[in-house]
């Protein structure tokens, strides 16, 4: 395995011999995965098409990779399995571990077998985007580094995968506007997935100094709705995760926690009740209910307090 840094600090000329490339990361960034395979696709000279696993007729798809038009290689991205039932996950893992081209395959998971061949290339996707990383980044997707990042990186430390591919993007259209949009846009544009997870752990942990602090910083860059909606979320993943590893099926409660923090993950998960996470999402569901009708917002704190006692 090769982490990401490393695979775009260095030529690639050993990989592009490789048959399947493994994006391995907990989440699947849909921007920043097809930008890659782009980015290995001209590396290569070959020309980039797209299949999904989720197709009715998985068979048909297989058949097509393993045949050439004229002998001419293309790089096929597969998008991600991390949404496939075990039966069709464990057919498309099957066929991938036996592939041997013609053409090359890249896909994203969060899972890779115990035994994989050497004509396997796998890339370990970090979490989280640093500076010099999202400069290497803006390379494989404007073709140049980014005149943003120094205003980018005051306003946070890091970044996810694909909002690092879309920041890059914005950067070239701006154009002469950069100033004013660096000014009016872009701290309004960074309440980054490690700001969320930050204060959704702060919430599991009952950390209650801690959760009220990330939350003035963050509150008012999204509406009442979306908070309704991404807490609802977070109690219906954290209620699930909770029966399925009471239920002694730790695989299906992994995919099923993946947007929630690694604290609850791995020990806060035991200090709760299936109970009283279905409670905390039926409270938020009226919650939302009385918004809808005109209720005030300030309902949300009402549900932290009695969550976080």
């Amino acid at each position: 395995m090769i982490t990401l840094s490393d695979v775009l600090s260095k030529p690639l000329s050993k990989q592009l011999h490789k048959t399947v490339v493994c994006l391995k990361g907990a989440v699947y960034p849909l921007l920043f995965g097809r930008s890659f395979a782009r980015h290995f696709a001209q590396l290569q000279h070959m020309s980039l098409e797209s299949l999904t696993m989720k197709a009715e007729n998985s068979a048909v798809a297989m058949a097509g990779l393993q045949t050439s038009f004229l002998g001419q290689k293309c790089c096929y991205w597969l998008g991600s399995d991390q949404d496939l039932s075990k039966k069709r996950l464990e057919y498309w893992q099957q066929f991938l571990l036996q592939y041997n081209g013609p053409h090359t395959i890249l896909f994203c998971t969060s899972t890779i077998p115990k035994k994989v061949p050497d004509s396997w290339l796998i890339i370990d996707l970090p979490d989280t985007v640093d500076a010099r990383l999202f400069q290497k980044i803006a390379q494989i997707t404007i073709g140049k580094s980014s005149s943003i990042s120094p205003a980018l990186f005051k306003e946070t430390k890091a970044i996810n995968l694909d909002t690092a591919v879309m920041l890059a993007q914005y950067g070239v259209v701006v154009g002469r506007n950069e100033r004013e949009f660096i000014k009016e846009w872009l701290p309004h544009m960074i309440v980054t997935d490690t700001s969320l997870f930050a204060l959704s752990q702060a919430l599991f942990e009952r950390k209650a100094s801690s959760f009220f602090l990330l939350w003035k910083k963050v509150v008012l860059h999204y509406s009442a709705p979306f908070w309704t909606m991404f807490w609802s979320e977070q109690m219906w993943r954290a209620y699930w995760y909770v029966s399925l590893q009471r239920k002694n099926r730790p695989v299906d409660a992994k995919k099923i926690g993946y947007r929630l923090p690694f604290s609850f993950l791995r020990h806060q998960w035991h200090n709760y009740s299936i109970e009283d996470l279905q409670k905390a999402h039926t409270l938020l569901y009226d919650i939302e209910y009385h918004l809808k009708n005109g209720g005030s917002e300030y309902q949300l704190d009402l549900f932290f307090s009695l969550f976080l006692t």
